[in-house]
């Protein structure tokens, strides 16, 4: 109930019930019986508003109309059509937010559904947000179709890494049934509203690129050089290694590469050792090999989460120190005896053609010796 200007509205009496209920059936008259196999089953709206203002017995004796199900739109999106209620949120995206109109609606009265316009794929770079938009399970997740059940997820509110805006998410994982999911722990990504930073909206690109997270070559031990093979071993033996690796050369012999990939309590972390060593030659700027993509909405050029971290807490050259080209050619030049690297493989990075000459202390491959670089 609200009062406004003297006057009262009542919002809950039997006839507002009733003719709620009423509108609910009108609009499911034609809507399939698919909650059992639909995978926006437990987050969809039309169910929620069902329990709310339906609980009605069907009086609809006819056939329902039947659409097209399980139709690709895109590399990310499957449609259902038979599901969909018509609202237009996808069309009104793919026009008002990217610009780019693959969408619309076909067809007249109760046989109109949603497609493509002809020579059209769903693939542009913010496709899949039709999906977190969609009331009902019409538009879903070609990746997370049939993996794991939402009420089986877990979500943690986190910051997309995938480049410098910095996009609020939501991590939803799937821990406690191992079986579900293919055993991966991350389900699915999704938006979280932050109308500073990304309003409600993510990329193709920072929603599925998790996988490296539970990908079987990700390293999860630590391992160590034996007679030019990488062996496993423990990580006090590890810490213990790299300790006697830090006292054994001078700070001049010594580089430190950090990353703008890693959290400002590490970077902090790693200042403060490069400080207590009296470290000069640190850095953490590594150029890619090719410029990343950016466009006016989203998606930033820079790649890294954490560049303005890194240069606030000053991983930076000191007053004499080398930066990180310096720090290559000095290593590949015998100058520099321990080179410490972290998260970066600088085989793809913008360095790698100029040191792949086979240069007088280079494999010739690109990569430098292993008793120069450690």
């Amino acid at each position: 109930m609200t009062v406004a200007d003297g006057m009262v509205v009542h919002t809950k009496t039997e006839r507002v019930v009733e003719t709620r209920r009423s509108v609910m059936e009108f609009h499911l008259i034609n809507h399939p019986l698919d909650c059992p196999v639909c995978d926006q089953a437990g987050e969809c709206w039309l169910q929620i508003y069902y329990m709310r203002h339906g609980l009605y017995d069907p009086r609809m004796a006819d056939e329902k109309v039947h659409k097209p199900k399980a139709m690709p739109l895109g590399p990310h999106v499957i449609l259902d059509a038979e599901r969909c209620i018509l609202c237009s949120r996808c069309v009104r995206f793919c026009d008002e937010v990217t610009g780019t109109g693959e969408l619309g609606i076909f067809h007249r009265g109760d046989h109109s559904e949603i497609g493509l316009f002809p020579g059209k794929t769903l693939e542009n770079k913010y496709a899949s947000n039709v999906i977190d938009i969609c009331p009902v399970g019409a538009l879903t997740d070609r990746d997370f179709r049939f993996q794991v059940r939402v009420w089986y997820l877990d979500s943690a509110k986190s910051v997309c890494n995938g480049c410098a805006r910095g996009c609020n998410v939501e991590i939803h994982t799937s821990r406690r049934r191992p079986h579900h999911n293919q055993g991966k722990r991350v389900a699915r990504i999704k938006p979280r509203e932050n109308a500073q930073v990304n309003k409600w909206w993510i990329c193709d690109a920072g929603r599925y690129g998790f996988d490296w997270i539970d990908d079987e070559s990700r390293l999860t031990a630590p391992t160590i050089r034996e007679a030019g093979r990488a062996v496993a071993t423990t990580w006090d033996a590890a810490l213990a290694a790299l300790g006697a690796a830090l006292r054994r050369y001078r700070p001049e012999e010594i580089g430190v590469l950090a990353s703008p990939q890693m959290s400002n309590e590490d970077l902090f972390a790693l200042k403060r050792l490069a400080d207590q060593l009296h470290l000069a030659n640190v850095d953490h700027r590594v150029p890619p090999a090719a410029p990343g993509d950016q466009d006016d909405f989203l998606i930033r050029a820079d790649k890294n989460p954490n560049t303005r971290g890194a240069e606030l807490i000053g991983l930076s050259p000191g007053a004499g120190g080398l930066d990180g080209a310096g720090m290559i050619a000095a290593a590949a030049a015998g100058r520099l005896k321990l080179l410490w690297i972290f998260h970066h493989d600088l085989s793809r990075s913008a360095w790698a053609p100029a040191r792949g000459r086979g240069g007088p202390r280079d494999g010739g491959d690109g990569r430098l010796s292993g008793h120069q670089c450690q």
